[in-house]
């Protein structure tokens, strides 16, 4: 891995040593420079689990990415400097839908005079590492908590206006390969969010600023404010925002495909409406 390369992208400048100062000089560097991002799939490209792989897209093509490219690629760099990093089988909403939550996103464990849990792959998750150990915490504004789920499970809960609400994750290392099969659903499957969901998110220290679909989100600790995208140029200003790089002729294909699919969604959440007045309207008559 190109280390010089990485740390330009992110603006690092520091000296990289293996210790806490380094860690999270380079986690928030990441976040705030390195957009999350599922473009790609919902453009049709398939996403491989590979570390050269993550290296092209994320410096080289200097593109945003999901968990596995983000934490892949973090993990990567951390390694040659030194640090000692596991990566762990993350479950998000284990709770909800059970072990077949397994491994659909990638926890890291990096080990100095204590454990830490790195996590630049949630894209509105903590700017900054936190301790293995049972906590809350307040990071501006922002409210997160750690703690013991049943058996030897961990669970993080994101903040209140998380996209991820919380994830369960063990302390067992594994292999990129132990991520393979969800790989592939997450960016196949019709009910996978990846696919549902157009989503680009951009941190800094202060707030989350966020694209999903044609809703354009800033979040700032507890306050969240929305605004609704009307129109390709709105998108195409609001998008570019968010990411440092330029899609070209697949911005329009984008925009044709999440318009279509919201304008699908409110008609069919119309209908319901409808049918639902309309099933009041019967059962009044009934009881006259």
């Amino acid at each position: 891995m190109d280390l010089d390369a990485y740390f330009d992208r992110i603006h690092f400048d520091g000296s990289p040593r293996p210790d806490e100062e380094t860690l999270f000089a380079l986690h928030e560097a990441h976040l705030c420079h390195l957009p999350y991002e599922n473009l790609d799939i919902q453009l049709g490209e398939e996403k491989v689990l590979d570390e050269a792989r993550f290296e092209e897209r994320l410096v080289s093509e200097r593109r945003g990415g999901w968990c596995f490219e983000m934490n892949g690629l973090f993990s990567a760099a951390l390694r040659q400097i030194g640090f000692r990093v596991d990566r762990v089988a993350g479950a998000v909403v284990r709770d909800l839908i059970g072990e077949d939550s397994v491994a659909n996103h990638m926890v890291l464990l990096v080990d100095l005079d204590r454990r830490f849990v790195a996590d630049v792959g949630l894209g509105d998750g903590p700017l900054h590492p936190f301790p293995l150990e049972r906590r809350s915490w307040s990071e501006s504004g922002f409210e997160f908590a750690l703690e013991r789920a049943e058996d030897d499970w961990w669970r993080f809960q994101n903040h209140e206006h998380g996209l991820a609400p919380r994830f369960d994750f063990k302390e067992n290392p594994c292999t990129l390969d132990a991520y393979q099969d969800q790989c592939r659903q997450l960016q196949s499957a019709e009910a996978s969010p990846f696919i549902a969901l157009a989503m680009t998110f951009r941190r800094d220290r202060k707030r989350i600023r966020a694209l999903r679909e044609l809703t354009y989100l800033e979040i700032e600790g507890s306050r969240k404010t929305e605004r609704k995208i009307q129109d390709l140029d709105e998108y195409s200003r609001t998008l570019g925002a968010l990411i440092d790089f330029d899609l070209g002729a697949d911005l329009e294909r984008l925009w044709a495909r999440v318009s279509a699919r919201v304008a699908e969604r409110a008609s069919q959440a119309a209908e319901t409406e409808a049918s639902a007045r309309a099933a009041e309207s019967g059962e009044s008559v009934k009881g006259a």
